[in-house]
């Protein structure tokens, strides 16, 4: 790992689990459904809207990288009809992602990233539509790319390339972090960079290279980066 200058870090299950956070998003915006559109929740139960949300995601292959705008339109088609105001999904994305921001950081995840900013620039780079300014940690990064901003998502080697740039670091000078092993191991080390598999569940590796760093969680991967240097 020599001349490693930078990391950057995806987000969603890398540094909290995401899918407890979304179903209780999903949850409790139904309910504000409930109470504020009672035709769409007569016909629609918490399951159902995630079922009408993966056909429009189906539907719009061109907006793959961008989840926020997905699940507003989601609400759009759902709000005309069943006769209601198509602009109120515009608010019903705002609070989605107020919940969507209600997070439970994995407990390593905070000392980790203290002592991995005091030596490298920090970068969050993700697919999701997490804003780390707003989930108390944002004081270790020094900047984040989303899909949604980059115009294409991981494992597309432009928004590895945007990473390296706002780093102002080469592809092979960056350490790349994250839970998923195309998405970000893979497509990391296809775009240059090194790639480190977080492996918090101890899944068995399938792909046909191996990441540059196997760790358990950021703790392992801070220890880790100080034994190479």
């Amino acid at each position: 790992m020599k001349a490693l200058r930078a990391i950057s870090f995806d987000l969603d299950d890398t540094l909290w689990a995401i899918w407890p956070v979304i179903d209780r998003a999903e949850k409790a915006l139904h309910d504000h459904i409930c109470k504020t559109f009672p035709r769409i929740a007569q016909a629609h139960d918490a399951a159902d809207l995630r079922l009408q949300r993966t056909e429009i995601y189906e539907q719009r292959p061109d907006l793959a990288h961008d989840l926020t705008e997905l699940r507003r339109l989601s609400f759009e088609l759902l709000l005309e009809r069943h006769g209601y105001d198509p602009e109120a999904s515009h608010d019903l994305i705002a609070r989605f992602l107020d919940l969507r921001h209600d997070v439970t950081l994995y407990p390593d995840v905070v000392p980790a990233l203290a002592r991995l900013s005091d030596r490298f620039p920090l970068i969050a780079l993700s697919n999701g539509n997490a804003d780390v300014s707003r989930l108390g940690i944002g004081q270790f990064f020094q900047g984040q790319i989303s899909a949604r901003t980059a115009g294409v998502k991981k494992p597309d080697p432009a928004i590895f390339a945007m990473a390296c740039e706002l780093l102002s670091a080469e592809p092979s000078e960056v350490l790349h972090v994250g839970d998923h092993p195309v998405e970000d191991v893979v497509g990391a080390q296809q775009a240059g960079l090194k790639g480190a598999w977080v492996n918090r569940a101890e899944a068995t590796w399938s792909e046909e290279h191996t990441p540059h760093l196997v760790v358990e969680d950021l703790t392992q991967l801070a220890d880790r980066l100080e034994q190479i240097d």
